[in-house]
Parts: C-alpha cells; structure tokens; sequence
C-alpha cells in the first residue's frame, strides 16, 4: 500500500493535530479476514485551521478518501475540474483518482480526513455513485460524523489489537452509512434540498392515495422535472418507487403489530386488489404478506 505522506505535502504539522497511520502490514493484515468487515481506516486525522495546508497526488491513492470540512473552507481538484470545499461539505474521492486539495489562503479550513481501505468501501461509494452525488456532497446533521473521526482516530491510538481495530473499522462502516443516508448534492441550494423530506412527509400523511409525480412535486412547490431529478439523487429511488416501498413499510408494520385481515391492511395503504397487493409486497420483501407475518421477529 501507498504511505500516506505519497505526493506533495505541506511540511510542517498544526497546533493540535491529530493523527494515525497504520503500518500498511497491519492493514493488509486486517483485510485478510482480521475483522468483521473488509474495511479499516488506513490513516486517519484532524487538522483544525490548516494553515498552508496542501497536497498533490497525481497518481491518487489506493484507498478512498473521505475529507469532512468543519470550518473554513478550501478546493479540491479531481482531474480537470475543481470545487469548492465548504463547513457542512465532505469530498469522497475514489481510490486511484488523480486529486489535488489546498485550504483558503485567508478562512484556512478544520478538516476531519480518512483514508478508507478494504473491498466493503465500495458498496457505499456505489450507492452515492448510482445517486449521482459524488464527489462533493453536503451531510444533513454533518457534525454528526465528527464523534466518528474521533472514535477511529482515539482507538487506533491505542494501539494495532484486533480490539481496536474492529472498533475502528465499525465506526467507520457507520460513518459511511450516516454519509450515505445524509449525503445530498453539495451543488444543490438550501431550498430545494429542504424540499425533499417535505415531499416524503406529504407521502405519509397519505397512505391510502393513489399519488403521481406532479402531485407530490407541487406538494413542495418544486417543478416536475427538477422534484424528479433532486428526489433520485437524494434518496436513490424514484418518487413512485419510493412512495411504493413507503407503503409497504407501512404494511409491514401492521402484519407484525396487528391481526387485521390481508383485505384491510391492503385497503389501507391504497390496494383495492389484495391479489395485486401480495404480489407488490413481495416483489419488494421477497416473501409473502401471509409469509411475512408467520416469520418469527424480534
């Protein structure tokens, strides 16, 4: 594996930087069925008011690497085009990629950084990727993640055990599932990204409609064809499709907490045809609604 000081670096550390770089014989160690996943932090740090802070690596690095801005601000570079870093922005820049980074000359940026290795980093980066939001992304509840830089960054700390490690890698599987669930286009403006979950709030409030696309887009005074485009990138799913799968959420919770007849719970979540009702439900829980509530839980 590639060290961490690859590239060009700005030389001199910051007041009060924290970081860890793993012997690369302990990450490969760790990825040859060490710990529960396939995934560890290679290096991991913070850099409050990186002052001069940059790097270049023109080959990229064979980890991928998640960079959360806190405070100030900065660039980044990924081949020709460059973006803005912002508080509340975290880049994902995929393992290979050529990339280069600097801080604001005058705001210079805190960052949280990770570089995350093993083959299980790739089932998240392929969500963000199907959503088309990479690799600039604005997470709801951003600070959030911070506690999780800071678990990766305290345990291996401690040391290489398989205890720490394995604490190491579950907190960074939850800081890319918290990155998945929250992560929205960083090029979308504050209104529109508020849009959506008030677009999900008005398909609740309606179980039992039949709704189409422009119904729920004028429900958050957004056009048709933009709802369609922020929806898909925010949650990864269609409007229908997810307002289909809301449904049968739904209906799943009343197979488990109540003993009403298939007729009625099809009924309340807008199927006249039960028929047509068992075979939507399992085409998304892969088993019947009948199935489904004789399976033990819990």
């Amino acid at each position: 594996m590639e060290s961490f000081n690859s590239g060009r670096w700005m030389t001199e550390g910051f007041p009060k930087q924290r970081m860890v770089v793993l012997p690369r014989p302990v990450v490969d160690r760790a990825l040859r069925g060490l710990l529960p996943l396939q995934l560890v932090p290679s290096d991991v740090g913070y850099f409050p008011d990186a002052k001069n802070h940059y790097c270049d690596r023109p080959q990229g690095t064979p980890q991928c690497i998640l960079m959360l801005c806190v405070r100030g601000k900065g660039w980044v570079k990924l081949g020709r085009d460059t973006y803005d870093l912002n508080p509340g922005n975290l880049v994902v820049i995929l393992p290979g990629r050529a990339h280069s980074y600097a801080c604001d000359v005058d705001h210079p940026w805190t960052i949280y950084w990770c570089h995350a290795a093993g083959k299980d980093v790739r089932y998240f980066t392929d969500i963000l990727a199907r959503r088309d939001v990479l690799p600039i992304l604005h997470v709801s509840g951003y600070l959030n993640l911070v506690p999780l830089f800071e678990a990766m960054i305290d345990e291996l700390s401690l040391g290489y055990s398989t205890n720490h490690l394995t604490v190491a890698s579950m907190a960074l599987g939850y800081l890319l599932a918290l990155i998945v669930a929250g992560g929205q286009s960083a090029q979308v403006d504050q209104f529109s990204r508020s849009r959506i979950p008030q677009a999900i709030d008005y398909m609740k409030s309606r179980w039992q409609h039949t709704l189409s696309v422009p119904d729920i887009a004028r429900s958050c005074n957004l056009s048709t064809s933009q709802f369609n485009t922020l929806f898909k990138k925010f949650t990864g799913y269609s409007p229908l499709d997810y307002f289909l799968r809301l449904k049968m959420q739904r209906a799943a919770e009343m197979l488990d907490t109540t003993t009403r007849p298939l007729k009625e719970i099809a009924a309340d979540v807008g199927f006249s045809d039960p028929l047509y009702f068992s075979r939507t439900f399992h085409r998304i829980y892969k088993i019947s609604p009948s199935e489904y509530r004789l399976a033990a839980k819990g």
